[in-house]
């Protein structure tokens, strides 16, 4: 689980192996955006959605750190950073498999609070 913003949350639904291992991108997850406030579930997607990876891809900056986090100024991500976006790019297009790139990426999300700690 984590906290996209002050109402909503980002579940992933899989295997409890899933987050480890070498092939964890293999393993069937499905992710819920569900909004605290109303207690509805806002969007679900399988690991291989599109849609999720084009919002990953355009809003990476909000998957990793909290907009009101000091540190939100400091963070370089595809989404802020035109180097960075050129990388992803590249690695978008020696990708064998458009559905498995995106399984790839996808599978680190939820990111862990600590993993994204500046100190």
């Amino acid at each position: 689980v984590q906290f996209l913003d002050r109402h909503h949350l980002l579940i992933k639904f899989g295997s409890v192996d899933g987050g480890v291992g070498r092939n964890a991108d293999h393993l069937p997850a499905f992710f819920a955006v569900y909004n605290m406030e109303t207690t509805d579930i806002v969007a679900f997607y399988q690991n291989s959605a599109e849609d999720l990876y084009q919002l990953f891809e355009q809003f990476s900056d909000h998957f990793t750190v909290s907009g009101s986090s000091p540190f939100m100024n400091f963070v370089t991500s595809h989404s802020n950073s035109v180097h960075a976006l050129e990388q992803l790019k590249y690695l978008k297009n020696k990708s064998n498999s458009f559905s498995q790139f995106v399984k790839k990426m996808l599978v680190s999300l939820p990111f862990s609070c600590q993993s994204q700690s500046p100190s």
